[in-house]
């Protein structure tokens, strides 16, 4: 039995109901029922995925990792309590995103900041406890991705802080900093070492260490470039990207072309993640030279309006949903027996949709998008709805996999 699995439950089913607000959102925009010139509609859209959907995901799965299948030591009633904050906190957020007040966002931001700070202390000195040398690489992975975080959720705060008192409070491209520490230096940092821990093992190897902070120093680099707006110093992190996944794949690549593409397991969602980040690499690197070294445009306005989401997406959808569809596939195992027909179709139709979506957006041709978007966001649904009732009707404990 899993040493906070009630605690992991809340987590990843308040996860899975703020998703619908993402899934929602994104279906309007791609059956062109609304327009995501409205700002307020594309930022909760985006909000309610990275931190509902994502960074609650990647809380239960940090709990899992760390408290494994220990027994509960003493009075744990901290993290029980820090979890029900967050649960709270996140949907707080997402609702004032959606309505636009800015002194609502500053507040539920700062509110939905000391959640994440109590829960990240809580991560660390439990870290601290275990010892740097004899964390594993997922779990060093998981801690310094989440201390990321904190700096990224930071600058946000103080940005909405900034926009309600119209003050200035964050220096140079603030808000390009507080994108780039929250996408390279927390998602792509924490999704590499989930992607390891199931694809290699819950183990610590000197390439693996090298991994993550590669990854880490290569999003600190992006994000300190933008403070100081000096976009030309971000392409130093490109190279560090590249040798971190060309560790990765040397110790996963087996697993990552041959994971059983027609068995209803976890192994294939897992494996294809990898893929899907390294078209969010590609794409990204291309942005970047393209506003430095290429000179394809002077400023962020320029860039087609579809190129940012075209790499977005596939780290977002590809990537992160694939893991966390998989992570519960493993927590829900022994319930397989609810729906098992859904595996295959939340897999199939997920990937190919995602593949298709971020083609159109490559491209700049949004024709197909509600055709594809229905497929994309019926096929989530159907995994949100199967991984439920499997959370949920069995009284039996989940094992760690």
């Amino acid at each position: 039995m899993l040493r906070y699995d009630r605690e992991i439950r809340w987590l990843y089913q308040t996860a899975m109901v703020v998703f619908l607000v993402t899934i929602g959102l994104g279906m309007a925009r791609g059956l062109g029922l609304i327009d995501f010139d409205d700002r307020n509609l594309a930022l909760t859209h985006l909000h309610s995925g990275v931190l509902g959907w994502i960074t609650l995901g990647v809380f239960a799965t940090a709990l899992w990792l760390y408290g494994s299948q220990e027994p509960r030591q003493g009075d744990e009633r901290f993290i029980a309590r820090t979890s029900i904050l967050v649960v709270l906190a996140v949907p707080i957020y997402v609702l004032a995103w959606w309505t636009g007040n800015l002194p609502f966002r500053a507040l539920a931001g700062t509110l939905l900041l000391v959640a994440i700070v109590l829960f990240v202390v809580w991560l660390v000195i439990a870290a601290v406890r275990i010892g740097y040398a004899r964390l594993t690489t997922p779990r060093l992975g998981v801690v310094v991705g989440l201390v990321a975080l904190v700096v990224g959720s930071t600058l946000g705060v103080l940005l909405q802080v900034s926009f309600a008192t119209q003050t200035t409070l964050v220096p140079g491209e603030g808000v390009g900093a507080h994108a780039e520490t929250q996408i390279q230096a927390y998602l792509l940092v924490i999704g590499m070492s989930l992607a390891y821990w199931r694809l290699h093992g819950d183990d610590r190897t000197r390439r693996g260490t090298w991994m993550v902070w590669l990854i880490l120093v290569g999003g600190a680099i992006t994000a300190l470039a933008a403070l100081a707006n000096v976009l030309p110093a971000s392409i130093l992190y490109i190279p560090l990207d590249i040798a971190a996944f060309v560790i990765f794949l040397s110790l996963t690549w087996e697993r990552v072309l041959r994971p059983g593409w027609m068995t209803a397991n976890s192994t294939r969602h897992y494996a294809l993640a990898v893929p899907f980040a390294i078209v969010y690499l590609a794409v990204f690197i291309y942005l970047i030279l393209g506003l430095t070294a290429l000179g394809l445009w002077t400023d962020f306005s320029q860039i087609p309006p579809t190129l940012i989401p075209a790499a977005e997406h596939p780290l977002f959808l590809g990537m992160f949903t694939n893991i966390l569809f998989g992570l519960l596939f493993d927590l829900n195992r022994d319930r397989r027996s609810i729906w098992p027909w859904a595996d295959g179709v939340v897999f199939w139709g997920l990937n190919l949709a995602v593949a298709a979506f971020t083609i159109t957006l490559i491209v700049g041709a949004e024709g197909p998008l509600p055709i594809i978007t229905p497929i994309l966001g019926l096929s989530i649904l159907l995994g949100l709805a199967t991984h439920t009732r499997r959370l949920w009707t069995a009284s039996a404990p989940a094992m760690a996999v």
